[in-house]
């Protein structure tokens, strides 16, 4: 009894493992830094870890440490040894997720010679301990782009229209880009042709968003974009935005005029019942559909030639949905004047289609 007992307390033990060392509660470093020249500032983005280097959740404050120095080492390589001399250029306090800095550049760096700029963001905990700064990001230094100047907007049938100061000569590689907003949304909308130096065109200094909706009022900015290829890499460099353009799409504008009208003249059988069932004059209208959205329909106006004071006079009280309609209320050997107008579903009317001359049949 006493060996089985014996065996059965050496079973139950559990072997300790090695004591683990405390956390140093450092927060993971940043992976996916992108910086953007906007102006005199450069915008950073970056997501902040959730977890230290040792898989613990993040408690405590983040501070994140901004350095900025002249690229030494080539886009998409790992820190070099003298990432140390990166140039701290601020703090900012942060959240796990995403994240983002703003760095004004100094005089020295927007008027100077082009060249590349490396941003390293590293994450410090509460006691000012990092796990290391992150790859570079790389933009340029150098002279932005000038800002769009006079820059503003007007509402169009065709659209919102946008225009500003030409840039002459256009400046080579620039291009315009448009940034639209609304109450619940963002859009780039499409850009101008691109002026390369030394090409013919000029800056057009407008262009139409033909993307609006009626009864939406959009907020719009410009930048200047410029693509610079250094040491063979492709890096946009933007003017600050513009003032901001303001344009309200009313509906007061009216459908274009109905086109292809034509007539016929003919007959037309009375009602059977009425008291005279002879054939009566009529007149036979029909048009091109009008193929623009929210037309509700079309006003028929006629004028009598006979008649030395004839007046235009509208046929039909109620639009028509089609694009066609009998004139019943001709007088035979009479001759008329036709002409038709659309109308949307705001009530507004377009102007008149051409003239179109018609002889009512005798008897």
């Amino acid at each position: 009894m006493g060996g089985l007992l014996a065996l059965g307390l050496v079973a139950g033990c559990a072997s300790p493992g090695p004591p683990h060392p405390p956390s140093l509660m450092l927060p993971k470093g940043v992976t996916d830094l992108t910086v953007a020249r906007i102006g005199g500032e450069v915008k950073l983005h970056w997501t902040t870890p959730e977890r230290t280097t040792d898989g613990l959740k993040i408690t405590g404050p983040i501070t994140a440490e901004i350095c900025r120095d002249l690229a030494t080492v080539p886009v998409g390589q790992p820190p070099a040894a003298n990432a140390q001399r990166c140039f701290t250029v601020g703090h900012v306090a942060v959240q796990p997720g995403a994240s983002e800095a703003s760095d004004v550049l100094p005089p020295a760096l927007t008027s100077g010679p082009t060249q590349m700029l490396a941003y390293r963001v590293q994450l410090l905990n509460a006691k000012g301990h990092t796990a290391g700064p992150s790859a570079a990001a790389f933009t340029v230094a150098g002279p932005a782009p000038p800002t769009v100047e006079g820059f503003h907007g007007t509402a169009s049938k065709p659209g919102a229209v946008l225009e500003w100061q030409r840039q002459s000569p256009a400046s080579g590689g620039d291009v315009i880009e448009l940034e639209r907003v609304t109450q619940a949304s963002t859009a780039k909308v499409a850009k101008p042709a691109r002026f390369q130096a030394g090409d013919p065109k000029v800056d057009p200094g407008g262009t139409i968003d033909r993307t609006t909706a009626v009864g939406e009022t959009y907020f719009y900015t410009a930048q200047r974009v410029r693509t610079l290829v250094l040491e063979g890499h492709s890096i946009e460099l933007r003017s600050a935005p513009s003032a901001a353009a303001t344009v309200a799409m009313l509906d007061i504008f009216p459908p274009n005029a109905p086109e292809g009208l034509v007539t016929s003249p003919g007959f037309a059988t009375a009602e059977i019942g009425s008291p005279n069932q002879a054939q009566k004059p009529a007149i036979d209208l029909s048009w091109e559909p009008g193929m623009e959205p929210r037309i509700a329909g079309y006003r028929v106006y006629r004028r009598d030639m006979d008649d030395s004071a004839g007046a235009w006079r509208r046929l039909n009280s109620e639009v028509v949905a089609l694009p066609a309609y009998r004139d019943l209320s001709v007088v035979a050997e009479h001759k008329y004047a036709y002409r038709v107008t659309a109308v949307d579903e705001a009530g507004n009317e377009s102007g008149p289609s051409a003239e179109i001359e018609e002889t009512a049949r005798g008897r």
